[in-house]
């Protein structure tokens, strides 16, 4: 499968520089998924669970707001915080206790 750097950076410094296959995150309408060759594009990002594929291991994570920027060669996931997870159930679990302590 074809890779792209990656690049997620939080307010604390870097969380992942590294070539991956995928990226998912949350977006407004749902989530939104970056495969290598896709167009380039900057789309807004909201707090949720997302997932990374890297040499065929998917490793979950709970994204803050922030943005997604999609730019030939490279993606950048610029973010108020990322965390690592578990398992999807986990991600989503943490995504949900941020938003409790947001509203």
């Amino acid at each position: 499968m074809s890779s792209f750097p990656l690049r997620i950076l939080t307010t604390e410094g870097p969380v992942l520089d590294a070539e991956v296959e995928s990226i998912v995150v949350t977006a407004y309408n749902g989530s939104m998924g970056v495969l290598a060759g896709h167009a380039p594009m900057i789309s807004a990002v909201v707090s949720g669970p997302g997932k990374v594929t890297k040499d065929g291991t998917t490793q979950w994570y709970v994204f803050g707001e922030g943005t997604l920027e999609v730019r030939k060669p490279d993606v950048v996931l610029l973010v108020d915080f990322a965390e690592e997870a578990d398992s999807s159930e986990a991600a989503k679990a943490r995504a949900l206790d941020e938003e409790d302590l947001h509203s």
